[in-house]
């Protein structure tokens, strides 16, 4: 048999040869790959491992007790029944822990103050209601915090430690709003209060209204379904209505008084009702034959701005007594308020009886004060304004009438008082009224406010 020619022997051996090198080739690709991928494994895990030791949280508790009156109230976590809160003994303070998912609440006249892991504090005022959603810290490093306290109504101020905002965050949540704090303000941190007012108390989850206010640092306020993130600055405030994006930042203050101006236009009448909410009428009528006075809501001027008065008249032809006005309950302990700020701007336009009358306590429009001092007394501060000097040029003295002012006729005059000077000092404001005394009289007021600072 005759060989393979030379050139077919050459091409095999070439061929074999590159088969070869081809699977030395692949060999290494694998291994290669198999090294890579070991690489990438022991990245993910090393990785995994830096991110968990980093991020992994521990659950933690916050102390909570009661620092004014005698009724707050705990409701553990999954739990239906409220459990009261111990007070003060004779040993001290009492305290107990919270757990993530608690809820606390308070009622008239008490305070709380929680206490946190690293020193922020909360302070809830009196008929609130929140519940510790996330008390959260990491394990490992950094000792971050993640703390969300979800508040159902009242109001709280929240304290926190000096730190990273941006790796330890506070937030409260209310209805559609988030509040938080973004920067403290050097080694002191930050404070921000944030209150919640329900718009109907007979359902479970009612729309609500935010007021966040910061004190101190800087803070942010996000809605839900609004994509715009609100800064607001150190005393800056801006308010959250139901369904709407967060308002513009104004001066941080706190109303005391709601329905300043009196509205809605047009409302009229002492024997109506909710005409004037939350004021209510407090009308007597004349026992010979002046009847009722009258309550209406009328368009005026007051530096160039339009605005709604309350405007309270009687016949000037009527000639026996007769109060009417509008009362509003505050009901609200004002023990945190460095100042507070009564308002109002008043317009005499006619009266019958000169000065305060007889008694001096029939004048065209009266603003009083009612509230309780620090030993639970009742006390009074009333504000009385004329037009027509009485005749012997003096006001009858009159225990419960601390200031009488005599006005033009017909042009606005501001009341401006710092409520803080009061004597009994006032440490919860009962009431606020404004009525006209006397016989005849016609007089408005309007911007009646008590403001706070936060």
């Amino acid at each position: 048999m005759m060989g393979a020619p030379p050139d077919a022997i050459q091409f095999d051996r070439a061929r074999i040869a590159a088969t070869s090198r081809r699977q030395v080739r692949r060999a290494w690709l694998c291994l290669a790959s198999a090294f890579l991928a070991f690489l990438v494994i022991c990245g993910g895990f090393g990785g995994a491992g830096y991110w968990y030791r980093g991020h992994a949280t521990e659950k933690r508790t916050v102390r909570v007790e009661i620092v004014q009156g005698d009724r707050a109230f705990v409701r553990p976590a999954f739990q239906r029944n409220w459990s009261a809160l111990p007070t003060r003994s004779a040993a001290g303070v009492v305290a107990i822990e919270l757990h993530e998912g608690d809820a606390l609440q308070t009622k008239n006249g008490t305070q709380v103050l929680l206490t946190f892991w690293d020193n922020s504090t909360v302070q809830v005022f009196e008929d609130s209601e929140l519940a510790m959603t996330e008390l959260r810290a990491t394990q490992y490093i950094s000792r971050a915090s993640a703390i969300t306290m979800t508040q159902a109504r009242g109001l709280s101020r929240v304290a926190l430690a000096p730190g990273d905002y941006h790796r330890a965050r506070f937030q409260v949540l209310a209805g559609d709003t988030t509040v938080l704090m973004k920067e403290g303000d050097g080694g002191a941190g930050g404070v921000f209060v944030v209150q919640v007012t329900a718009s109907d108390t007979s359902t479970d989850n009612p729309p609500v209204t935010v007021r966040a206010s910061v004190r101190r640092g800087v803070g942010a306020v996000r809605v839900a379904n609004y994509p715009d993130e609100l800064r607001l600055e150190a005393n800056e405030q801006t308010t959250v209505q139901p369904g709407q994006p967060a308002g513009a930042p104004a001066a941080a203050r706190r109303d005391f008084v709601a329905n300043s101006q009196f509205g809605p236009l047009g409302a009229s009448g002492c024997d109506l009702k909710e005409q004037f909410a939350p004021w209510a009428a407090r009308c007597t009528p004349g026992q010979i034959d002046g009847g009722f006075g009258r309550l209406t809501t009328v368009q005026e001027n007051l530096d160039g701005q339009a605005i709604t008065a309350l405007e309270i008249s009687r016949d000037l032809s009527s000639t026996d007594p007769a109060n009417t006005g509008v009362k509003q309950v505050l009901d609200v302990g004002i023990t945190d308020q460095p100042s507070l700020s009564l308002t109002a701007d008043i317009k005499v336009l006619e009266q019958n009886l000169p000065g305060g009358g007889q008694s001096g306590t029939e004048f065209p429009i009266i603003v009083r004060i009612n509230y309780y001092d620090a030993f639970g007394g009742a006390s009074t501060r009333t504000w009385g304004f004329y037009i027509t000097p009485p005749a012997s040029g003096t006001i009858p003295t009159n225990p419960s009438l601390v200031e009488a002012r005599a006005v033009t006729p017909g042009e606005w005059t501001p009341l401006r008082f710092e409520l803080r000077g009061l004597i009994p000092q006032p440490v919860r404001l009962e009431s606020i009224e404004v009525y006209a005394s006397g016989q005849g009289y016609r007089a408005r007021i309007t911007n009646v406010a008590i403001i706070g600072a936060e």
